[in-house]
C-alpha cells in the first residue's frame, strides 16, 4: 500500500511544567526523533532507552519508538510500543496520529481513522488540520469517498490557508467526476501558491476531464517548455491523464 502522510513526533511541554527527569526524557525523546529523521535508527534506539532510563513511563519516547520499529518493518515491535504509549497517555494527539499513520498503510485503515478522530478531539491539538487531511487520504484508501470529503473539508475549516486539503479536493473532484469541485480548488490554489509543474499538470488533467482541448493543449506546452525534466511531463508524455 502506499505510504500516506508522514507522522509526526510531539512538542516538547513547557520546561516549567516538567521536572528534571521529564526533563531529561523529554531531551533524549527529541533526539531520538532527530536520529530517526535521519534513518539512523540504532542510535535513535539508544536515545529512546536513555529518555525511559530516566522516566519508564514517559508516552513520547514509547511513541517514537514505535515508529522507528515501523521504519525497521519491525511490526510487532511497532504496534507494542504504540500501544504502550496509549496506555500512559490514551489521549496523546500526536501518539494517536501517529499510530493512525501506521495503522492506515498497514492494511488496517478503519482502526486507523479511530485513532485519527480522538486526535483532533483535543481543541488546542495545533496539527488538527493535518490529521484530518490524513483521515481522508486513509477513507480514500478504502474508497470512501462521502468520508474523505468531509474530513478534507473539516481540515480546511480548522485552516483556511491549507494547500494540502485543496489539492486533495481538487484530486477526488477528478476521481469522482465532480469537476464543480475541482474547479473551484484549483482555481483557489492558482491564487494560492507559485506556478509549477504539479499546478500545471492539475490544471491540465482537469481541463482534459472536461473536453476543454484547447486549454488541455495550452497547458501541456506549458509543461513541456517550463518543465521538460519533470515527472509531470513524462506522465504526460507517456499518456498517463490519470
Amino acid at each position: 500500500m502506499t505510504s500516506l502522510a508522514a507522522p509526526w513526533v510531539q512538542a516538547a511541554s513547557s520546561d516549567d511544567e516538567m521536572s528534571q527527569t521529564d526533563r531529561r526524557a523529554m531531551l533524549h525523546t527529541q533526539l531520538a526523533a532527530e536520529y530517526l529523521k535521519r534513518a539512523q535508527y540504532t542510535v535513535a534506539v539508544q536515545e529512546v532507552r536513555e529518555a525511559l532510563s530516566s522516566n519508564s513511563r514517559y508516552a513520547p519516547a514509547y511513541g517514537v519508538l514505535g515508529l522507528i520499529y515501523a521504519e525497521l518493518h519491525d511490526d510487532a515491535k511497532a504496534v507494542s510500543n504504540f500501544q504502550q504509549a496509549l496506555s500512559i497517555a490514551p489521549n496523546d494527539s500526536d501518539i494517536n496520529n501517529n499510530f493512525g499513520w501506521y495503522l492506515c498503510n498497514h492494511s488496517r485503515q478503519q482502526e486507523g481513522i479511530q485513532h485519527y478522530l480522538v486526535a483532533v478531539k483535543n481543541p488546542l491539538y495545533a496539527n488538527g488540520d493535518k490529521t484530518f487531511v490524513n483521515a481522508g487520504q486513509c477513507a480514500v484508501s478504502l474508497k470512501d469517498e462521502k468520508a474523505a470529503n468531509s474530513y478534507f473539508l473539516q481540515a480546511l475549516r480548522l485552516r483556511p490557508d491549507s494547500v494540502v486539503a485543496r489539492q486533495e479536493l481538487v484530486e477526488q473532484g477528478l476521481r469522482t467526476k465532480d469537476y464543480v469541485q475541482s474547479r473551484q480548488y484549483y482555481n483557489e490554489l492558482q491564487r494560492m501558491v507559485q506556478p509549477s509543474s504539479g499546478l500545471t499538470w492539475m490544471g491540465l488533467r482537469l481541463e482534459h476531464a472536461l473536453g476543454n482541448t484547447e486549454a488541455e493543449t495550452r497547458l501541456a506546452n506549458q509543461l513541456k517548455s517550463q518543465y521538460p525534466d519533470s515527472i509531470e511531463t513524462t506522465r504526460l508524455l507517456s499518456g498517463q491523464l490519470n
